[in-house]
């Protein structure tokens, strides 16, 4: 740098030293993209406890005018925590199995050269984030409580096929403190503020099973096709007694430190009572093997895309589900027959369980919980795309 001369903006990249694909040859790639883009490189290694917020933060601190995440989904959506609402622009370099951040985004998997160009020079759009509180301990508190009142609709409950669910009308009201508690190992951590963050899909049920018994040996050997093994493993498990709450009102726009204690919506929230087999809160509807499940969910419109998947009869009702959701065309649910699926869209989602159930975000697994609360940030972030 020469008298006079601004010094190159810095670029950081947070990249997960364990994923196999994290080579030589992709940070050679990488960091050559940012250097032709004028940006000087700072690289910042993902630890099994710092698994990409901190490191984000730190970043932004340091006056860093990008931040790439090089990774599988859990180092997207941790680095995304650690930047959303601060407007420093972020690259996505995926190198994970599923991939579901980059594949709703549109950027082309496994190119490792184009990807590096797109996150040093891509386009900035804004992107919208999903935070995810889980009650500690498998129980309700009162931050998913509304004081023991009865959680049924005015209707008394949704349609039958999809929801009567005995017993499930009320909230637990035990009362006891809201926290956070240290996870077990294996267990996410919340990312900031006692949430997850999370940018594509929040699930519970089947879904958390299929992620909890996928081993990670068969990813690497099968890449996603680990995660059909696991499915046929869960086809048995038994269907959530839930109740399911939506919220339509306007958006939160806070970052968890901001929103610990979020207020109501100004509108009257929708309750439902259900049995489902998985329930899936998504701000994007693409999934591995070309599956998309939710044609009409968008990363940047601000709602949350509800599904409440059933199936009844056994194998027949999977069969049937299957027909409706496998490509070659997005899913097109039928009403009706052996497999039910509930739509619903909203901005703040609040689901109470019967019993404790395992949650899953954008593939990391949450410690079993009866009570989760989904709320979405608009416009969190600024993720590079293609042009």
């Amino acid at each position: 740098m020469t008298a006079g001369t601004a010094p190159a903006p810095v670029a950081a990249v947070v990249i997960n030293p364990a994923k196999p694909a994290a080579t030589s040859e992709v940070r050679r790639v990488l960091g050559e993209a940012l250097r032709a883009a004028g940006y000087r490189t700072v690289w910042l290694e993902t630890s099994a406890r710092e698994t990409g917020a901190i490191q984000a933060r730190l970043a932004v601190a340091s006056g860093a005018r990008l931040v790439v995440a090089a990774g599988g989904d859990g180092t997207v959506r941790t680095v995304a925590a650690g930047l959303a609402g601060t407007g420093v622009d972020m690259g996505i370099m995926p190198l994970g199995t599923a991939n579901l951040a980059a594949r709703n985004l549109g950027l082309p998997l496994r190119r490792y050269t184009e990807l590096a160009r797109i996150a040093a020079s891509g386009r900035a759009t804004p992107t919208d984030l999903m935070w995810v509180r889980t009650e500690a301990g498998g129980h309700t508190g009162p931050l998913l409580t509304h004081g023991g009142a009865d959680t049924r609709g005015p209707d008394g409950g949704p349609d039958a096929r999809i929801g009567t669910a005995p017993g499930a009308g009320r909230a637990d009201a035990g009362g006891h403190a809201a926290g956070i508690a240290e996870p077990p190992q294996g267990w996410a951590r919340p990312t900031l503020g006692g949430e997850h963050a999370c940018l594509v899909v929040a699930g519970i049920g089947f879904d958390a099973g299929l992620v909890a018994s996928t081993r990670p040996a068969l990813k690497e050997r099968l890449s996603w096709g680990a995660y059909g093994l696991a499915a046929l493993e869960n086809l048995g498990q038994r269907r959530l007694n839930l109740v399911l709450r939506i919220a339509s009102g306007p958006a939160s726009a806070a970052a968890p430190e901001a929103h610990a204690a979020a207020p109501a919506s100004p509108q009257a929230p929708r309750t439902e009572r259900m049995l489902a087999r998985t329930l899936l809160i998504a701000n994007g509807g693409r999934l591995p093997a070309g599956v998309t499940l939710l044609p009409d969910a968008r990363l940047d419109d601000g709602l949350l895309d509800v599904a409440a998947i059933d199936t009844l009869y056994g194998l027949w009702g999977w069969a049937s589900l299957a027909r409706q959701v496998l490509p070659p065309r997005p899913a097109s649910y039928s009403t009706g027959g052996a497999a039910q699926v509930l739509l619903r869209r909203g901005r703040e989602v609040t689901v109470w369980l019967e019993r404790p159930a395992a949650v899953e975000v954008d593939g990391d697994l949450v410690a079993p919980t009866r009570g989760v609360r989904v709320r979405v940030q608009p416009g969190a972030l600024r993720v590079r795309r293609p042009a």
